[in-house]
């Protein structure tokens, strides 16, 4: 259960960092194009996904660093990287992100790029 609350608390803040989970699908395939064409814009994305990360209270950076299997200095780096690379690439759909709400939804694949593994 313990997993499950801090599981759930991560994904929740994946989804808040996505800023796109309620918008429309056309809206994130924009961004995707827009971060594929211009590494300048996926860098500056990333850079304020940064400091967002890194000013979450410190529970929630360790229970990231954790599943990523990084340290907490280093998880609001490697998160926004992982998370904003797999978009621009296409490595994570919007149906991906979208699951992140659901109960029933197989997260597998959000966990495996957050981890470095796909």
């Amino acid at each position: 259960m313990r997993f499950e609350m801090r599981f759930g608390a991560v994904l929740l803040g994946a989804s808040v960092l996505a800023g796109c989970t309620s918008a429309k699908e056309s809206r994130w395939n924009s961004a995707q194009a827009a971060m594929q064409g211009s590494p300048a814009f996926k860098r500056g994305i990333i850079a304020d996904c940064n400091k967002q990360v890194g000013s979450e209270q410190l529970k929630d950076r360790q229970a990231v660093a954790r599943l990523m299997n990084v340290s907490v200095a280093r998880a609001p780096a490697a998160f926004c990287s992982r998370f904003f690379n797999a978009w621009a690439s296409g490595r994570l759909s919007y149906r991906d992100v979208q699951g992140i709400h659901s109960q029933t939804a197989a997260n597998s694949r959000f966990v495996r790029i957050l981890q470095g593994r796909q």
